[in-house]
């Protein structure tokens, strides 16, 4: 061999070795990937850094937590340090479900959310959930990380158990919330000032103003959005907990038709932006015929710091994101 052969081929070598020495970058875009790895690591959950995004491989699925850039940096709420995508390929023998019916089945499907919606990505049907960080938040270690965990851990796992139980006909699992009617008077009087909201027993009701003047969902108009807190109904996979219900007025009679608009809002969501956490899913609503955005917080969320107020927050703030998206569509 050529010593010019030699020398490129030591070279070669050189950058491999420095390739596979190469420790992980455990806080890609300053969000600490390593502590969610710390979390994990007591679970049967195998966790592993790789590029921006942390790989959490399940028994029957994995979920990949990357972190990306923002489509674009400034923004209303400040500019934006990094957007967290939290992303789950179905098992194979789920995924032949939705096959020709992605529509239906993500609208049937999604009402067992609990932090993550079924959304159409190309041609496949994931689970999917984000969180955009801001650069002047500090709610790391008291918020994102335990949302990040609690999806990471059992996000993909309310639905796909969920709908394991219907299809088997299991019983639901019970439990009871740790959230309380203390909490939901502490709601009341946190929101008040803000909107016209009411607490009693284990549930709050607030609504939230779409249009100027006054206005009512309680009368069925399209003005306001109708959002409540229900300490009493238990998710069926992870039993107890808080649940999260955001009604939008409008109406769509077309099945077919709010069913699409459903998956089309489930996947914008999925987007870079400068958006509210997105750890639910747009479903059709109670009334059947409206969208709303579901959301079940586990009794393992309890205690990250001021989650029921945020959530409020992140509602009010998705209903006018809403509100604008569905004009646009023709809604």
């Amino acid at each position: 061999m050529c010593a010019t052969c030699e020398k490129r081929r030591l070279q070669i070598e050189e950058k491999e070795m420095f390739f596979w020495n190469r420790k992980p970058n455990l806080s890609p875009l300053g969000v600490a990937l390593g502590d969610l790895l710390t979390v994990l690591a007591p679970t049967t959950i195998k966790g592993r850094i790789k590029g921006n995004a942390l790989i959490a491989d399940h028994e029957h699925y994995t979920v990949t937590i990357e972190v990306v850039p923002p489509s674009v940096k400034e923004s209303e709420n400040g500019p934006i340090k990094a957007v967290v995508k939290v992303t789950t390929e179905l098992p194979e023998s789920a995924r032949e479900m939705f096959r020709g019916r992605e529509s239906s089945m993500t609208a049937a499907l999604n009402v067992f959310t609990a932090l993550g919606a079924l959304y159409k990505d190309g041609e496949s049907v994931q689970i999917g959930s984000r969180l955009t960080i801001y650069e002047v938040e500090d709610a790391w270690e008291g918020l994102h990380l335990p949302l990040l965990a609690s999806t990471t851990i059992c996000g993909a796992e309310a639905i796909l158990g969920a709908v394991r139980r219907t299809l088997s006909e299991d019983e639901p699992k019970g439990g009871v919330s740790l959230w309380t009617e203390k909490d939901m008077a502490h709601m009341e009087s946190y929101f008040s000032r803000l909107c016209l909201c009411s607490s009693g027993g284990l549930g709050f009701t607030a609504e939230f103003g779409l249009k100027d003047g006054p206005g009512s969902a309680m009368l069925g108009d399209n003005k306001t959005a109708l959002f409540q807190l229900l300490a009493n109904q238990p998710h069926p996979e992870l039993g107890g907990g808080l649940f999260c219900l955001l009604q939008l007025p409008q109406q769509i009679r077309e099945k077919d038709r709010l069913q699409k608009i459903c998956l089309q809002l489930n996947a914008m969501e999925m987007a870079a932006h400068d958006l509210p956490p997105h750890f639910g899913a747009w479903c059709p609503g109670r009334a059947g015929t409206n969208i709303a955005y579901a959301m079940f917080l586990p009794n393992s969320l309890y205690s990250a710091s001021g989650i029921a107020v945020n959530t409020g927050f992140w509602a009010f703030n998705r209903a006018q994101w809403a509100n604008a998206m569905l004009a646009s569509l023709g809604v």
